[in-house]
């Protein structure tokens, strides 16, 4: 944070050097910082819980002031640098970047792991995320920077940028298992993300799954430069695509869709498997649950209540949805009945807003993507709405860009082609044509893991998949065919 006024002179006099010459909250408050929250004491916090709460403020778009406060569920801080690091590392106030260093300590630039900070006291202090380079000598942040009006943001800064800035630890932080330091490198945890197409860490591959034209399941696989083929999962007859999801303990990928009988199946040792007895309406949506250890099932009854599976089907809930869920962390977005966005928290549905929608939710991180009767495509995060524009059909489809930190968001637009938007610094960026081939229904968009990738998928009017992909400073590819094959 840049301080200012005769206060900050006199601060600055008294903490150069030594941070402890005054109080924490006497020397924030001689520095010119606004008081927001102040609490009993700093927080004892672990690398994900930190990297949660930064999200929360780059979700919420909350404009950068080195005199205002924003309050969530994690308290209110000053909307500057300062006080952006001061929220995730769950501290007591809104500290400084003078005295950032009275509960933190320095560390080698060599050790910096996620949930560390990049700080330069006199002006600047960035949440570091991760490496841009093998080198190392390109961070990844997340920052609270100006000038004001301006929203926190996760970029890359260049070598030069970094040099100026010293590596600290939070004092509080707590590794996994509980100890003050770890051997082991701590990243982001990813959502473990399920769908037709899913990128296998295992094998260091990108998997597709779909219904053929005669209904049944089929799988091509990308590893190296060519697609291996489409080959097909069984003889039995399936009246929902498919939908996989790589288990990360096994390191296997597990297949499920709905059976002619209404039934939901998985796939397991080479045959397929009824999910219970129940009979539903809706397609299967899987969840990775990182506390049991096991991928949760959900689908739509035949009564419109949504179904979650364990060892058996129960109702999650009394209120009835349109369509499929989504699956944002532990919560669960969907439409309801009355053409809201709601959420279940694992107690209740709530509406999220009084907007009206007209498509399935779609999920990229904590951030949610829904159409309107008007056709545009709406985004929901923290309880904002904000309009992306457009006029297209069908759900639109989100993906997180973890290497880069970027949304995209993708849709089928006007003349049956698809468009595309990604968020940038100064907000999402106008809808554009994805080339001139023309689909059948709305595309799908997923992250791929070994080329770094956002990888789109769509379906020709003759029913061919199609594939198109995106590589930072390559661009985008063309259009390719993975087959000759038809799938429904």
């Amino acid at each position: 944070m840049k301080s200012w006024g005769m206060l900050a002179v006199a601060a600055a006099a008294i903490t150069f050097g030594s941070t402890l010459a005054m109080p924490d909250v006497a020397v924030a408050a001689a520095e010119g910082g606004v008081v927001c929250g102040t609490y009993e004491a700093n927080s004892k916090i672990t690398r994900t819980e930190i990297l949660a709460r930064s999200r929360t403020w780059i979700s919420a778009r909350v404009p950068y002031s080195q005199s205002d406060c924003f309050g969530n569920k994690y308290g209110a801080y000053r909307t500057d640098c300062s006080g952006f690091v001061s929220m995730a590392w769950g501290l007591r106030i809104s500290y400084t970047t003078h005295i950032l260093e009275q509960v933190a300590h320095r560390i080698d630039w060599a050790d910096l792991r996620p949930g560390d900070a990049l700080n330069d006291r006199e002006n600047h202090v960035a949440l570091f995320i991760g490496w841009a380079d093998a080198a190392k000598t390109r961070p990844i942040v997340r920052e609270q920077a100006g000038p004001d009006g301006s929203r926190p943001v996760q970029r890359v800064w260049s070598a030069s940028t970094a040099k100026r800035y010293v590596p600290l630890r939070y004092n509080g932080l707590v590794e996994a298992g509980g100890t003050t330091t770890s051997d082991t490198p701590v990243t982001d945890k990813p959502v473990v993300s399920s769908g037709p197409q899913i990128s296998n860490t295992g094998q260091q591959q990108l998997e597709v799954y779909a219904r053929a034209a005669d209904g049944t399941i089929i799988t091509n696989f990308h590893k190296t430069s060519r697609w291996n083929g489409w080959q097909q999962l069984g003889a039995e007859i399936f009246a929902s695509d498919p939908v996989a999801l790589m288990n990360p303990e096994t390191k296997i990928v597990e297949v499920f869709a709905r059976g002619t009988d209404g039934k939901i199946y998985r796939r397991v040792d080479g045959k397929w498997l009824a999910v219970g007895d129940t009979a539903v309406a809706g397609s299967p949506v899987l969840r990775w649950n990182d506390k049991t250890k096991a991928v949760e099932v959900f689908a739509r009854g035949v009564d419109g209540v949504l179904l979650g599976f364990t060892d058996k089907w129960a109702p999650v809930g009394d209120r009835k949805i349109q369509g499929d869920p989504a699956v944002a962390d532990k919560d669960l977005y969907a439409r309801s009945a009355d053409d809201k966005l709601v959420k279940w928290d694992g107690t209740a549905w709530q509406d999220q807003g009084e907007t009206k929608i007209v498509s399935d939710p779609s999920v990229a991180v904590d951030q949610i993507f829904v159409r309107t009767a008007t056709g545009s495509v709406e985004q929901y995060a923290a309880g904002v709405w904000k309009s992306l524009g457009g006029k297209g059909t069908g759900a639109p489809s989100a993906v997180f860009n973890s290497t880069t930190g970027s949304i995209d968001v993708v849709q089928l637009g006007e003349g049956g082609i698809v468009e595309h938007s990604r968020a940038t610094d100064s907000g999402w960026t106008s809808w554009a044509k994805l080339g001139t081939t023309k689909v059948s229904e709305a595309p799908t968009a997923m992250y791929h893991a070994q080329t770094k990738t956002v990888e789109v998928f769509a379906r020709t009017d003759d029913g061919k998949l199609i594939r198109r992909f995106y590589k930072e400073k390559a661009g985008w590819s063309q259009w390719a065919l993975l087959s000759d094959r038809g799938i429904s």
